[in-house]
């Protein structure tokens, strides 16, 4: 099957939500879109920002981090460094690992996708704890709105950025729910991401 988009190379993923076949370049393209548009809606990151990305650990967080720096090379002024936490960190180490490192000098940005955010969401309505949220792509840590904590990528499934970039994806109880419900209802996570969003307001 050829790709939707460019209509020359072969697909490798097919977006069951929208129909889209999308070959490997023009999949990691509209990943990069993705980002940039939801940088730009939710007015995450400025361009003079000393950005500070922070890896949860996984192996998705690379290719999250490319796609940052992609966007970010457009803006000379932007100042931009990684930390590499060497094992995969759970949700609720999360606020532990902000507080560690929060400077309000620094916007921090974190790997958090749209499946981990629905995964966080689900995760609080089964436990209760409201230690980590997100609201338009910021963190709310116990009722807390961190302004300098942001996701860029909260509107981008982490499996396509998988696919894209050929790594393993993070893996937990909650995700695997979530991806479930994504497969058995193609475009369900679009639909909570809009309707939590409406809520959190």
């Amino acid at each position: 099957m050829l790709c939707t988009m460019c209509k020359a190379r072969e697909a490798v993923y097919t977006r069951r939500y929208s129909g889209e076949s999308l070959c490997e370049q023009c999949l990691r393209k509209s990943i990069i879109i993705k980002v940039r548009k939801t940088i730009g809606k939710l007015k995450l990151l400025e361009r003079d920002d000393k950005i500070l990305f922070i890896s949860l650990g996984r192996e998705i967080d690379e290719p999250a981090f490319q796609v940052l720096e992609n966007i970010e090379s457009n803006f000379p002024e932007v100042s931009l460094e990684i930390l590499k936490l060497e094992s995969p960190v759970e949700y609720s180490d999360v606020p532990y690992i902000i507080r560690k490192h929060n400077k309000q000098s620094t916007k921090i940005v974190l790997p958090i996708f749209l499946d981990d955010l629905i995964a966080i969401f689900f995760r609080y309505c089964d436990t209760g704890y409201p230690d980590l949220l997100l609201k338009r792509g910021r963190l709310v840590i116990a009722g807390e709105e961190m302004e300098n904590v942001v996701s860029p990528y909260v509107e981008v499934i982490s499996r396509e950025l998988g696919i894209a970039w050929g790594v393993k994806m993070a893996e937990n109880p909650y995700l695997k729910l979530v991806w479930e419900l994504e497969d058995d209802t193609p475009g369900a996570l679009y639909n909570i991401y809009h309707s939590y969003e409406r809520i959190i307001q």
